[in-house]
C-alpha cells in the first residue's frame, strides 16, 4: 500500500538530533491549491488596485480639463454679450447720425450656434490639448472690446453734440413764396428813405402755414408793435429766429417745437402793405442773413437782384 504522506527530516545543526515530520498528502494538496488560489487572487486584486488608481488619475485630468472648458466657454459667453453691446451701440450711433440701418451693414462672424464648450473640444481634439494662446487672445480680445466701447460711447456723445447743433441751425425756409425784400439796405415802402432791412420778407396766402426753420423753444408769442403778432423761438448753441406779421399763432410760450412744425399763419398784422412773412435769423445776438442758411431755396422765388419792395 503506498504512503500517503511525507516525510520531511530537519537538521537544526551538526550536533542535533534529526527532527522528523510527516505531513499528509492530501492536506499538502490542498494547501498548495489555497496558496495557488491566494496568489492568484492577490495578483487579481493588484491588477484591479492598479486599474482603480489608473481611472482616478484619467478621471481627475478629466475634472481639471472640463473646469478648463468652463472657463474658456465663460469668456466666450461673456465676450458674446460684449460684442452684442458693440452691436446694439453702433445701431444707436447710427439712429444719432441718421444713418440707414442698412446702407453699411455691421460686419458680424461666428459659429452656426455651436456653444463655447464643443468649440473647445474641437480645438482640444485637433492639438491634443487646450491651447495656453487661446486664455492670452481673449484676455487680449476682451481689453480690445473694452476700448473700442469706450471710444463709441465718445463718438456717441460727439454725435449727439453734432446732432443738436444742426437741429439748432435754422435750415429751411419758414414758408414758400416771393422774396419781396432782402437783407441789409433797401428803400423803404413807408417813407421812400434807404433804411436797413434786417431781415426777409416772404410773401405767401393769407393763411398759409409758417413752420420753425429748426428745433428750439418758443420764447414769446405775442404781439410787438409794427411787428403784429410775432413767434420768436430760441433754438439753442446761439440761434434765434423771428417771424412776424402773423394772423394768428399755432404755439404758445415755453412750448418746444421741431423743425418743419407750423408756429403761426401767414397774415399782414402790424404795419405792413400786404400778407407776407417778415424772418430774421439771429446768432449769438446778432442779425444775419437768414439766406445764408437756408439749404435748399428751391421753394423761394425772388421778385429781382436789389431784393427791394414795398413790404417791411
Amino acid at each position: 500500500m503506498a504512503k500517503r504522506f511525507y516525510t520531511v527530516l530537519v537538521l537544526p545543526d551538526a550536533t542535533s538530533s534529526t527532527q522528523k515530520f510527516h505531513i499528509n498528502r492530501s492536506a499538502l494538496t490542498v494547501v498548495s491549491s489555497l496558496l495557488a488560489v491566494a496568489i492568484l487572487a492577490f495578483a487579481f486584486f493588484l491588477y484591479q488596485y492598479v486599474q482603480m488608481n489608473v481611472r482616478l488619475l484619467e478621471l481627475k485630468r478629466l475634472r481639471q480639463e472640463a473646469s478648463e472648458r468652463n472657463v474658456f466657454a465663460a469668456k466666450v459667453s461673456q465676450l458674446e454679450a460684449e460684442l452684442a453691446k458693440m452691436r446694439e451701440l453702433d445701431r444707436s450711433l447710427r439712429e444719432v447720425a441718421g444713418l440707414d440701418k442698412g446702407a453699411v451693414p455691421a460686419a458680424q462672424g461666428g459659429a452656426d450656434g455651436t456653444s463655447g464648450v464643443a468649440m473647445l473640444d474641437a480645438v482640444q481634439q485637433r492639438t491634443g490639448r487646450l491651447a495656453d494662446w487661446v486664455n492670452q487672445d481673449l484676455a487680449t480680445l476682451g481689453r480690445d472690446l473694452v476700448s473700442q466701447e469706450q471710444s463709441f460711447k465718445e463718438l456717441k456723445v460727439y454725435l449727439e453734440e453734432k446732432r443738436s447743433a444742426l437741429a439748432s441751425t435754422p435750415t429751411i425756409a419758414p414758408v414758400q413764396g416771393l422774396v419781396t425784400a432782402g437783407f441789409g439796405y433797401r428803400r423803404s415802402p413807408f417813407t421812400g428813405n434807404r433804411e436797413v432791412h434786417e431781415g426777409i420778407d416772404i410773401a405767401a396766402p393769407y393763411g398759409t402755414p409758417v413752420v420753425a426753420t429748426a428745433d428750439g423753444v418758443v420764447s414769446f408769442a405775442g404781439p410787438l408793435a409794427s411787428y403784429g403778432h410775432v413767434v420768436f423761438i430760441n433754438h439753442g448753441h446761439g440761434f434765434a429766429t423771428f417771424y412776424a406779421h402773423n394772423s394768428r399763432y399755432a404755439v404758445k410760450e415755453g412750448q418746444a417745437v421741431r423743425r418743419g412744425q407750423i408756429i403761426s399763419y401767414v397774415g399782414n398784422s402790424g404795419r405792413t402793405t400786404g400778407p407776407h412773412v417778415h424772418y430774421e435769423v439771429h446768432v449769438n445776438g446778432a442779425i444775419v442773413n437768414p439766406l445764408k442758411y437756408i439749404v435748399d431755396t428751391t421753394g423761394l422765388k425772388f421778385s429781382g437782384d436789389e431784393m427791394a419792395d414795398n413790404q417791411s
